[in-house]
């Protein structure tokens, strides 16, 4: 395009100089003149110094020689004059006729496609190289840009350029965006891809776009296949199989042998390769193209694993898979692949976690089937001494929950607390006492906390323990030990500034982690088979050495949180929970004395059940209830709101239940399952999480229409998206 450019111009200026030397007689002219006067000024001279007489025949001669000086000089400048004149002039117009020819074999011959389009969008001239493409056969056109591009004129003037910019180009440049925010890659009639680039050329003072197209389409389906083509790493976990063949007639190996069978076939399936690196562990190696087609199938070897029958298949098998596909190197794309796999399984498995090169986060498929309760005896050791490590070296340790807390919030965190007390009775050479440097974060204005603090009363050692979050605060310092029970969303933490101050934190929770946690925990032992964080700790607690010390009013405060999270042994408990729960009876605790905690009051009572009588059936499984306070909200409002979606799945042939409460500006959702329906995947399209059959969400400003419209696409979204679902039969 410069070139065409300098042709033009080179033109232009040869006719200039042409027209200039056909008129232009000034040199010639000035020089007779000034000889002429040279010749009058030396014969005037002549006749004043010499007093030559001009009649005499000597001055006749003298005058006659100088004027017939006079004029060969002026007649041989002249003639020169114009034979060079001439000859510049032949030049000239054999340049102008070269270029003109030139420019026209640039326009017809070279295969640069180009038009010249006016800035309303009308092609003025277009190139033989366009016209091929475009199939005209005329280069000039009135046509609109529209009708032969897809990049919107606006677009065109934006990115548009200098003439001067086009030095900086190459044929290499890879196609971006314009200043238009547009792709500048459009497809023409020939079904190729080119690269239109715009120049501004200004003609009578009005703005024309010299625009190019690069054909780029080798080079895009050479950039795309080596994207497709890129490799992938997933790591895969059997979630279940060995625990599932603890309970029915199977035998492990063969099972497993068939397992394996079938993801062999399937990463055949997508020329690529796996590998067993441990028990019920692989390792699969494939490309991006075969990432996409699985992303865009749902990853249906989960469904080909469920389907297969093992014993009595009361129980599926399920699988986990953690799958990257960005980074710099094949090093970079295993570790995320691996951490992904750890995300799905603090999800509660039976899903992919997904870390793709054009996503921050992950994206996450399958999860719509509860995984069987795991032995986690051995991990519960591994994290007691990992704790207690990092408690003995410790200033202080903190403990939090989350906000708004309950039995289970309260109860997990105390008996933190009495797992850090005897670590340091112990083990530390500190003068303080053990209790002194031990602080659970708590809001004490909760009535929930003052029955567990009346619980507690008899033991000195809680007079003081239970401090606010901003004193929490001030307690900080780079030795702190942050311990945070029952909660892994930063959003909902009793006190978020207090992890962000903290440098060693720990997290022990029961629900699903919604999203990677904002810090990086020294400890992170989130198990969604288990029923609740109290049941976590307990477990924890009773693996160490310190279980002897475990209070009565400890142990009641723990089973209160087993209690409430299983509703009562009716939910999610599973020979563990129960072994726990023998182990706190031995301490002292009763679920009779726990059980009074639950009572509620006439207020609660009548509130639950104007909260009930609102519930309608949706979907044919799903009661959905709702109502708005018409009084000043306190914490126990949103316990009345997940008692309410507990007993709704009382109801005949319903999942799962949600029940909404508008508190001023925000709508709190409670919602709860039988076990088919994986309410926490449903919540976390409304930036909700927690359990597989237990979950919450809040919404604000939308009203109580908008939130229960908001459940009901994220109910319909699920139901859709679990294509097995028996709904969707």
């Amino acid at each position: 395009m410069s070139n065409n450019h300098s042709f033009t111009k080179q033109s232009t200026a040869a006719s200039r100089r042409t027209e200039r030397f056909n008129t232009d007689l000034t040199f010639p002219l000035i020089f007779c003149a000034v000889e002429a006067t040279v010749l009058l000024i030396f014969t005037a001279a002549l006749n004043l110094f010499f007093n030559v007489d001009g009649k005499s025949s000597t001055t006749r001669v003298i005058l006659l020689a100088i004027i017939l000086f006079y004029i060969f000089s002026a007649g041989t400048v002249s003639l020169l004059y114009l034979l060079r004149a001439s000859k510049t002039k032949k030049a000239l117009h054999e340049a102008n006729q070269i270029q003109t020819e030139t420019y026209d074999m640039f326009k017809y011959v070279i295969d640069l496609p180009y038009a010249i389009v006016s800035a309303e969008g009308s092609v003025k001239i277009m190139n033989g190289a366009l016209q091929d493409i475009l199939g005209y056969k005329n280069a000039i056109s009135g046509i609109g840009f529209s009708e032969i591009c897809s990049i919107p004129m606006k677009n065109i003037i934006a990115g548009a350029k200098n003439k001067d910019d086009y030095l900086a180009e190459t044929i290499y440049d890879l196609p971006g965006e314009s200043a238009g925010g547009e792709s500048t890659v459009a497809r023409l009639a020939d079904a190729r891809r080119y690269e239109v680039i715009s120049y501004i050329l200004k003609v009578r003072g009005e703005n024309y776009y010299f625009t190019v197209f690069k054909d780029v389409e080798d080079y895009m389906t050479a950039l795309e296949r080596e994207a497709d083509e890129s490799p992938v790493v997933a790591y895969i976990l059997l979630d279940n199989l060995q625990e599932l063949t603890q309970y029915i007639r199977a035998d492990y190996r063969a099972a497993s042998a068939e397992i394996e069978n079938i993801l062999q076939s399937w990463v055949a399936e997508m020329n690529g390769f796996i590998r067993e690196y441990d028990n019920d562990k692989y390792v699969a190696v494939f490309s991006k193209k075969e990432l996409d087609r699985q992303m865009h199938n749902d990853f249906e070897i989960q469904h080909r694993i469920m389907d297969l029958e093992i014993g009595d298949n009361s129980f599926p098998v399920t699988i986990s898979m953690g799958i990257a596909s960005r980074g710099e190197s094949i090093r970079d794309i295993e570790r995320d692949a691996h951490h992904a796999l750890n995300v799905a399984i603090k999800r509660g498995g039976n899903q992919v976690a997904v870390k793709r090169e054009d996503s921050t986060g992950y994206i996450f498929f399958g999860g719509t089937h509860k995984t069987m309760e795991k032995n986690t005896a051995i991990q519960s050791r591994v994290s007691k001494d990992i704790l207690e490590d990092r408690i003995k070296s410790a200033s202080n340790v903190l403990i939090m929950g989350h906000a708004n807390p309950d039995f289970d919030s309260i109860g997990s965190c105390v008996g933190m607390a009495r797992f850090a007390m005897s670590v340091l009775k112990r083990h530390s050479k500190s003068k303080a006492l053990p209790e002194e440097r031990v602080n659970i974060v708590v809001n004490r204005d909760s009535e929930t906390f003052s029955l567990c603090f009346e619980q507690l009363s008899q033991a000195k050692i809680y007079e003081d323990i239970f401090i606010g979050h901003e004193a929490a605060r001030d307690l900080v310092t780079p030795e702190t030990v942050l311990i945070i029970c029952d909660v892994n969303n930063p959003a909902i933490y009793e006190s978020p500034e207090l992890a962000e101050a903290a440098s060693q934190i720990a997290v022990i929770d029961h629900h699903r982690l919604a999203s990677t946690l904002p810090f990086e925990p020294f400890l992170q032992y989130i198990e969604t088979t288990k029923s609740s964080a109290s049941e976590i700790v307990t477990e924890i607690l009773f693996s160490s050495e310190y279980s002897n010390d475990i209070q009565k009013g400890e142990a009641e405060l723990l089973l209160s949180g087993i209690m409430l999270d299983t509703n009562s042994f009716t939910r999610n408990a599973g020979s563990q929970t129960f072994d726990m729960v023998h182990n706190l009876y031995s301490k002292g605790a009763h679920t009779e004395v726990v059980r009074e905690f639950f009572n509620e009051s006439v207020e609660e009572l009548m509130l639950s059940g104007e909260f009930e009588s609102r519930a309608q059936i949706y979907r044919n499984n799903v009661a959905i209830t709702w109502m708005t306070l018409d009084r000043p909200a306190t914490p126990e409002d949103r316990i009345v709101a997940s008692k309410v979606a507990d007993k709704l799945l009382k109801i005949k042939g319903v999942q799962a239940s949600f029940a909404l409460l508008k508190i001023d500006n925000d709508v709190v959702i409670s919602g709860r399952s039988k076990g088919d329906v994986n309410v926490q995947l449903i919540l976390e399209r409304l930036k909700g999480g927690g359990h597989f059959d237990a979950a919450g969400a809040q919404v604000r400003d939308v009203g109580l229409g908008g939130a229960r419209e908001m459940l009901t696409d994220a109910i319909d979204n699920y139901f859709e998206y679990d294509h097995r679902n028996e709904d969707d039969k």
